[in-house]
């Protein structure tokens, strides 16, 4: 999927008739993607799907119809209905161009000085690169509805980060004297880190795992005989967040199976 960016052209959006925002933090994550919207924390599942001119869209408390660059799209629980491209498959920097507009609609002109966006290691320069692209004036439309929007300035921060600055304002640690640890299992990678007292990440002790995608890969594998064709991992990964262990709408119970990956996979390394 390539997308062509304008230029950054702040001048369209007058400063003293735009909203200004300081800073916004939105997560495209590789299974969901994740805001605060006025104090409420909303999450739709991380799916593209980009609609033919006779295709139908739509939109549900999870899902969002947006028209961009001249194409439309859902971002959401229908467009995963639909088959849309997961961004564990799709890659969550390519995808994140879409995934973030629902978080980015206003009812009026806009200007993000900030946008914060989570990543494995904040160091990788073609991420960052990818990243950077968003500083620019958007103009999109969500559910319908014309939005405008300047970002100033991206800002990619380490995943588990957020975590553990959260876990230190509300005095969750034991002991805040000594270097604490935060695990991230997400849907691209499983991420173990280490903080100092202080917030100083102790990069040394990193350690970066694939994610419960790779675990849904090697379930479909398992499960094959049962389906009769490679399962979807999606569907996979949710099924083992609801707990009930069954395959999208059938009575497939991969229960057993899943156990069985589950300690082969986690026994790859020691450290997972």
């Amino acid at each position: 999927m390539t997308t062509t960016y304008r230029p950054a052209t702040y001048g369209e959006i007058q400063p003293h008739r735009a909203v200004v925002r300081t800073q916004l933090a939105i997560d495209p994550g590789n299974r969901f993607t994740k805001w605060i919207d006025c104090q409420t924390v909303r999450s739709i599942p991380s799916y593209v799907k980009e609609l033919a001119d006779w295709e139908e869209g739509g939109t549900d408390a999870h899902s969002y119809e947006i028209e961009f660059s001249g194409r439309r799209y859902l971002v959401g629980r229908l467009a995963q209905l639909m088959g849309g491209l997961p961004a564990f498959e799709g890659g969550k920097a390519e995808l994140a161009h879409l995934l973030i507009l629902p978080a980015l609609a206003s009812d009026s002109p806009q200007r993000i000085e900030r946008l914060v966006i989570p990543t494995p290691d904040s160091r990788n320069q073609a991420t960052i690169a990818k990243l950077k692209e968003l500083e620019t004036t958007i103009e999109f439309s969500v559910n319908g509805h014309e939005c405008l929007s300047t970002v100033r300035s991206v800002s990619a921060v380490d995943e588990c980060r957020g975590a553990y600055d959260l876990a230190l304002a509300r005095q969750m640690w034991r002991y805040p004297g000594n270097p604490n640890g935060i695990l991230d299992i997400g849907g691209g990678t499983a991420i173990a880190r280490l903080f100092a007292p202080g917030g100083a990440l102790l990069r040394d002790a990193d350690i970066v795992l694939p994610g419960t995608s790779h675990l849904a890969q090697r379930l479909a594998a398992a499960i094959l005989p049962k389906v009769d064709n490679t399962a979807d991992a999606g569907m996979l990964m949710d099924a083992i967040a609801f707990g009930d262990f069954r395959y999208g709408s059938t009575e497939i119970d991969f229960s057993g199976e899943f156990v069985a990956v589950r300690d082969s996979w986690t026994a790859i390394d020691p450290c997972i």
